[in-house]
């Protein structure tokens, strides 16, 4: 049950960061959800179950990632043929890419990929 709660509070990461006017930094709340201590048994699985019953905050991912302003790090991005892409952009390129059919895959796999390297800084 604890994991379903950080499951749910880390799909609505967005809304709170944008919602309270980057006062907290991602981390502080990435760090607030309890994640940290839980990584390893909050997997893409339970990150999409949490979108499935609130499926709005996949648009706010989509949000997040449009809003990123950095050199290198994960992204999430729907192409021409309705199919989804996450992918790493590093200092060599795209050295990872994964295309899905399924949007709330996809997201959870970017959000589990996103979060992960917010914890490892």
């Amino acid at each position: 049950m604890e994991n379903t709660q950080i499951a749910i509070d880390i799909i609505s990461l967005p809304e709170k960061f944008f919602r309270g006017a980057n006062t907290q930094s991602i981390y502080s709340l990435l760090q607030d959800t309890r994640y940290f201590e839980f990584y390893e048994e909050v997997d893409e699985s339970l990150i999409k179950e949490a979108l499935g019953q609130q499926p709005s905050f996949i648009d706010q991912w989509f949000g997040w990632m449009e809003s990123k302003r950095v050199d290198s790090g994960w992204y999430l991005v729907q192409d021409n043929n309705d199919s989804y892409e996450v992918g790493f952009i590093g200092n060599e390129g795209v050295t990872e890419k994964v295309k899905y059919s399924d949007k709330s895959l996809a997201c959870a796999s970017f959000i589990k990929k996103e979060i992960e390297s917010i914890r490892k800084g």
